[in-house]
C-alpha cells in the first residue's frame, strides 16, 4: 500500500501498533508557550525526500525540511487512492490498519454524518486524525476514490481546507484538480485574501462554471471595476449557472442597486461572506450558527456587524478551534463600556446580550486587583455563564484570572468555584490545589468542607485510578440532595457512576445498591440503537476506525456536554476498549462539568 503523507512534526513517530494519545497538550500562559496545533499549507520543499519503512512494512515519503505551513506531500506510485493520508502539524495519525473488518457500504454511508463543528477539542482531534490517517479502505465494492473525497467533504465542513488539499494531491482521484483549485480559492476568500484569489481569474481566458465566474466578478468589484462586475453578472445570470442571490445582492449593493443587506437565510459560504465583506455590509447573526469553523473569523473581523454577532462568532470560533483563547480575550476587551457600567458589571450584566456581559464580567474581573474582590466578581461570571449554556466558554475565557487568585486559607470560600473552572480549562493541576486547600481546611470551615465534596468526583474522574468507594460517595450524595432537589442529585449520581464504569474504573458494590434501590428513570435522550449497537460490536471486533466514527456520530454537533448519559456513557466505554483513554476521560470531563458536577 501507498501512503503519501506530510512531514511529521514532533511526536508524531511510534513504535508501538496502537492509536496515538490525540489530544494535544495544554498551553502553558505562564510560561508564554502558546504553540497551538492547527492545519498547515502544501508548500514544496526542494529538500530531497526520504524514504522509510513505516508500521506494518509500509513505505512512507517524508520530505524533511518542513514547507511554509506544515504539510508536505510526496508521490509514489499510487495503487489506491482511498488509502492515501496526510500527517497535519499537531495532529496525531492512527496506525495499523483502522478499517479491518468494516464493510465499506457501511463507512461511506456514515461519514459524511460525522460532525463538522462540534465545541469538544478532543471530537475535533479524533475526526482530524480519522480523516487524514493513511489506512486500506474498508472491504467491499466502491468507486475509487469515493471514500477519499467523503473524507475531503468532511474535512472542508470543519474548516480544515488545507488538510483537503493535502489529501487531494495525495490522493489524486478523479476530478483532483478541479476540486484543488476551488478548495484553495475558498481558503483565500475565508481569509479574504482577494489578491491571491483573484490572481488565478483575472486577465484570463474562459468564461469558467457559475462559481468561477461569480470570482472573477467579486475580483472585479475588488478591483475598483464595479460597472464590470455588474455587467458581467447580469451577463451570467443570462445563462443556466446556478442562482446565488445572497452574493449577487452583495455585488448590486456596491453599485448602490440593492438594499445594503447581507441575507441571514443564505448558508454563508466563502465566496458569499467575502463578498459581504467587501461590500462592507453587517452580518447578521443567523449566519454565525451556520458558518464553517474557518469562515468565522472573518465575522469576527467585520466592523459593520453588530457588536454582539461578531462575540458570538468569537465565541463559536473559539470553541471549534479557528480562533485563540487569547483572540477571544482580545475581543471582549475591545467592547467599550462606561465607566459606571464597569464599576457596577454585576449590577449591568444581565440587562446585556449573553455575549456582551461575557465581555462586561471580563473587562471588570481585570480591573480589579484585589484578589478577594476578583474571585467574588469571578464566582459571579462563571455561574451566569453556566446558567447561559456558555459555562466552557467562560471558564476558558477566565482561567488566566483565575490563576491569579492564591490558593490560600483566606479564599478558601473560591475553591468549588475555582477548582471546576480550571478543570473546564484544562489546568487539572490548578483545580487540584484548590481542592488540596479546600480538604485542608475542611476540618475547620463548614464550607470548604462542601467545596472539598462538591469537587471530590472531578477530582476522581480525572485521577490515575479510579475507585468510587462508598463512604465518599454517600457524603457526596447527601450533599447534592441537600442543595436541591433529589431527583437532580439522583441524576448526577448515575453520571459519575456510569462514566468511572465505563473508564474501567472499580465501584463498591454498595454504590450500585443504592442506585438500583432508588430505581428512578433519569430524563436523557435517547441515542440511536442502531448506532449504540454498531458501536459495541466495532468496539468488541476491534475495529478502530468504526468506532471512532460511530462514537463521534453519537455524541453529535453538540459534543459531550449536549448528548445524554445513555449516549456518553457506551461513547467512553467504546473509546477505552479502544485504546483511547485520555480522550475517553476528556470527554467524560465534558460531559460531567455540563450536567453540574
Amino acid at each position: 500500500m501507498l501512503i503519501f503523507v506530510a512531514s511529521a512534526g514532533e511526536g508524531i513517530a511510534q513504535d508501538a501498533d496502537e492509536p496515538l494519545r490525540l489530544i494535544p497538550a495544554q498551553t502553558d500562559e505562564a510560561s508564554g508557550d502558546s504553540s497551538e496545533p492547527g492545519e498547515a499549507g502544501t508548500a514544496a520543499s526542494s529538500a530531497e525526500p526520504i524514504i522509510e519503512i513505516g508500521p506494518d512494512d509500509v513505505p512512507v515519503l517524508t520530505i524533511p525540511e518542513s514547507g511554509e505551513n506544515g504539510i508536505e506531500v510526496g508521490a509514489l506510485d499510487a495503487i489506491d487512492p482511498d488509502a492515501a493520508g496526510v500527517l497535519l502539524a499537531g495532529v496525531a495519525r492512527f496506525l495499523g490498519d483502522i478499517w479491518s473488518g468494516s464493510r465499506r457500504a457501511r463507512i461511506e454511508a456514515l461519514l459524511p454524518r460525522l460532525p463538522a463543528a462540534t465545541p469538544s477539542p478532543v471530537m475535533r482531534g479524533l475526526a482530524l486524525s480519522l480523516l487524514t490517517s493513511p489506512a486500506e479502505p474498508p472491504a467491499g465494492p466502491g468507486e475509487t476514490g469515493a471514500l477519499a473525497l467523503a473524507r475531503v467533504e468532511r474535512l472542508t465542513a470543519m474548516g480544515a481546507r488545507d488538510a483537503a488539499v493535502a489529501l487531494l494531491k495525495a490522493a489524486g482521484p478523479p476530478g483532483a484538480a478541479d476540486a484543488i483549485a476551488r478548495i484553495t480559492n475558498d481558503r483565500w476568500l475565508t481569509a479574504l485574501d482577494y489578491a491571491a484569489a483573484c490572481e488565478r481569474v483575472l486577465g484570463r481566458a474562459g468564461p469558467g462554471d457559475g462559481y468561477w465566474r461569480r470570482v472573477r466578478i467579486l475580483c472585479q468589484a475588488h478591483a475598483g471595476l464595479v460597472e464590470a462586475a455588474t455587467l458581467g453578472l447580469e451577463l451570467l445570470l443570462e445563462t443556466d449557472a446556478a442562482p446565488d442571490q445572497a452574493f449577487d445582492d452583495a455585488i448590486y449593493a456596491m453599485a448602490g442597486l440593492a438594499e445594503p443587506v447581507a441575507d441571514g437565510r443564505a448558508d454563508p459560504t466563502p465566496l458569499r461572506v467575502a463578498a459581504w465583506r467587501l461590500a462592507q455590509l453587517p452580518i447578521p447573526a443567523q449566519a454565525v450558527a451556520k458558518a464553517a469553523p474557518d469562515l468565522l473569523p472573518a465575522i469576527v473581523g467585520a466592523p459593520e456587524s453588530l457588536p454582539g454577532t461578531r462575540l458570538l462568532a468569537a465565541e463559536r470560533a473559539e470553541a471549534t478551534g479557528a480562533l485563540s483563547i487569547e483572540s477571544l480575550r482580545a475581543l471582549y476587551r475591545e467592547m467599550a463600556f462606561s465607566a459606571e457600567e464597569l464599576a457596577d458589571a454585576l449590577a449591568q450584566v444581565e440587562a446585556l446580550e449573553p455575549p456582551l456581559g461575557r465581555s462586561l464580567m471580563l473587562q471588570a474581573v481585570e480591573a480589579q486587583t484585589a484578589p478577594a474582590l476578583r474571585a467574588e466578581l469571578l464566582a459571579a461570571a462563571l455561574f451566569l455563564a453556566e446558567a447561559q449554556g456558555a459555562y466552557g466558554t467562560a471558564a476558558r475565557a477566565l482561567a488566566h484570572v483565575v490563576q491569579t487568585v492564591p490558593s490560600e486559607a483566606e479564599h478558601v470560600w473560591f475553591s468549588d468555584a475555582a477548582g471546576r473552572a480550571l478543570f473546564a480549562a484544562g489546568d487539572r493541576e490548578g483545580a487540584a490545589a484548590w481542592y488540596a486547600l479546600a480538604s485542608e481546611e475542611a476540618p475547620r470551615d463548614a464550607g470548604a468542607a462542601r467545596s472539598a465534596i462538591r469537587l471530590w468526583p472531578l477530582m476522581l474522574l480525572t485521577g490515575d485510578e479510579i475507585h468510587l468507594k462508598t463512604a465518599p460517595f454517600e457524603v457526596w450524595l447527601a450533599l447534592r440532595a441537600e442543595e436541591g432537589e433529589r431527583a437532580v442529585a439522583l441524576a448526577r449520581a448515575n453520571w459519575l457512576v456510569i462514566l468511572v464504569d465505563a473508564l474501567g474504573g472499580q465501584i463498591d458494590p454498595e454504590v450500585w445498591d443504592r442506585l438500583l434501590a432508588e430505581g428512578r428513570p433519569m430524563p436523557a435522550q435517547a441515542p440511536t440503537l442502531a448506532l449504540l449497537h454498531g458501536l459495541r460490536m466495532a468496539a468488541e471486533g476491534g475495529q478502530l476506525g468504526e468506532t471512532v466514527l460511530m462514537a463521534l456520530i453519537l455524541l453529535g454537533d453538540g459534543g459531550p456536554a449536549a448528548a445524554g448519559l445513555p449516549t456518553v456513557g457506551p461513547v467512553v466505554s467504546s473509546l477505552v476498549s479502544a485504546g483511547l483513554s485520555d480522550e475517553a476521560r476528556a470527554i467524560a470531563l465534558e460531559a460531567v462539568l455540563a450536567a453540574g458536577l
